[in-house]
This record gives C-alpha cells, structure tokens and sequence, in this order.
C-alpha cells in the first residue's frame, strides 16, 4: 500500500509505552496520517468491526504477538473470520520482540500478514516500509 493511499495505522499491542514510541515514530514518516492505538486487542477487534462496517479506509496494522487475553495469532484468526469487505483495507504487519524463528515463519506462511517487524522499530525502518527509502 502505497502512503499516498494510506489513511489509518491501527497498533494493536499490550505495551502502551511501544504504542507511544511507535505514535511518534510514526508521525514523523507519515505526517498527515490517523492513528489509532489499543493494549487491549478485544477493543481493537471490536473497533475494526463497527468501524470499518460504517467507513473502512486503507489501513495499515502493526500486531504484536505476544499478549494476554488474545495473541496475534488469535487476532488474526478473528480477523480472518470478518468480512472481505473490510479485510480488503488492510495490510497487516507483525510487530513484535519476538525472534522466535518459529513466529517468523508462521507469519510468512500467514496469507494476511505482509511482512514481520522486529522491535525495535526505527524511523529508518518505518521510512524503507512507507517510502521505499
């Protein structure tokens, strides 16, 4: 998905402190876009359903991996399961700590995950994924 068309980033990840640094990390390479974050991924599941029913629009997901209640995985089969109508807005990335080789390679396999992002992440990073650099 090219920034041009990006209008929404959606962090679903347990760490308030990473969604923080990710926010500002982010609002350096992707000036003019929304972002909205949950530490709870019941809420962002739940928002991504009433939301993106009412007014979807091209989305990027950062997922971590590794949290209580719902992992990423979970979340992916609970999106998996949502329509193809909002589905098609996005474009999803694992971002984790995780170097499990294991998570790596279920997340290529994965037919809905893009790519895995190794945290930390970096502006470097966020400018080769959103620009090209």
């Amino acid at each position: 998905m090219s920034v041009n068309n990006l209008q929404r980033i959606l962090l679903i990840d347990d760490d308030a402190g990473n969604n923080t640094v990710s926010r500002i990390f982010l609002k350096r390479v992707v000036l003019e876009t929304e972002i909205v974050a949950f530490t709870d991924p019941v809420k962002g599941l739940d928002y991504i359903s009433t939301e993106y029913t009412a007014r979807p629009v091209n989305t990027i997901l950062l997922l971590d991996i590794d949290m209580p209640v719902l992992s990423g995985w979970d979340v992916l089969e609970k999106f998996s399961d949502m329509p193809d109508g909002i589905k098609k807005y996005f474009t999803i990335f694992i971002l984790t700590s995780s170097i499990n080789i294991d998570d790596k390679q279920k997340a290529a396999a994965h037919p809905l995950v893009n790519s895995y992002i190794e945290k930390p992440m970096t502006i470097g990073l966020l400018k080769s994924i959103f620009l090209g650099d």
